[in-house]
């Protein structure tokens, strides 16, 4: 696989995340998308003010819409109504780093007893104009293709926890033939793609999700509510 789609898909983990395994689809499909509105809000996490919000209420939303008014054209904000029902049932991360003004969208599914999340860089915007260069080589390249990344979501009464997957413990169990997905290795960047389909990643976390070696404590992150 090209190195330098390796490269790029790792970046939305590196910026925000600590994962370093992503898969190349998504979990979550426009049919088994659920809501928990407990995730939106103002967070913290560490320094990071994050905010989530639905989609269809979301202040990013509103900007797409308004620029689809503004440029004249006649079409819904959305690719398809496969699209529309996958994220009017999701929602918006909403956070600022490193000069940059992140969104990633964020959809749930019920799987077994269990709630996980994908996560998925859809826009950054430079805070700074001299930078736009810099996004549109990065969101709108030949090469770039937008990694999910997965995480199990447990609530507490003012914190929620994301406990993405341990890459070591499912690279082992994947070189022993112990689990049966399919993944891409580059050894240059450090990086892993899952690249098994949408079924095959739920019925993986359907069997295993209440497995705690699946999750790594290194790559937990905890938002505190604000």
């Amino acid at each position: 696989m090209n190195k330098k789609i390796f490269q790029v898909t790792a970046i939305a983990s590196l910026i925000f995340l600590s994962s370093c395994i992503t898969s190349l689809q998504r979990l979550v499909t426009y049919t088994t998308v659920t809501t928990d509105n407990r995730i939106t809000g103002n967070w913290q996490y560490e320094d990071l003010p994050v905010k989530i919000e639905s989609i269809p209420g979301s202040l990013f939303f509103k900007y797409i819409t308004a620029s689809i008014s503004a440029s004249g054209e006649v079409k819904s904000a959305y690719d398809s109504k496969k699209d529309s029902m996958l994220y009017s049932k999701s929602y918006v991360v909403d956070f600022t780093k490193n000069g940059y003004h992140y969104y990633m969208v964020c959809s749930l599914i019920k799987l077994g007893n269990e709630l996980f999340v994908d996560i998925a860089p859809v826009d950054a915007k430079p805070l700074s104009n001299s930078a736009e260069k810099d996004r549109d080589d990065l969101f709108q390249g030949g090469t770039y293709i937008p990694s999910h990344s997965i995480a199990k979501v447990i609530f507490h009464s003012n914190q929620t926890e994301f406990r993405f997957l341990n890459s070591d413990y499912i690279l082992d169990q994947l070189k022993n033939g112990r689990v049966a997905i399919n993944y891409e290795k580059d050894d240059l960047f450090q990086t892993n793609l899952i690249t098994s389909s949408s079924k095959d990643l739920q019925q993986f976390l359907s069997k295993y999700g209440n497995d705690e070696r699946l999750y790594s404590k290194e790559n937990t992150i905890t938002l505190k509510k604000i």
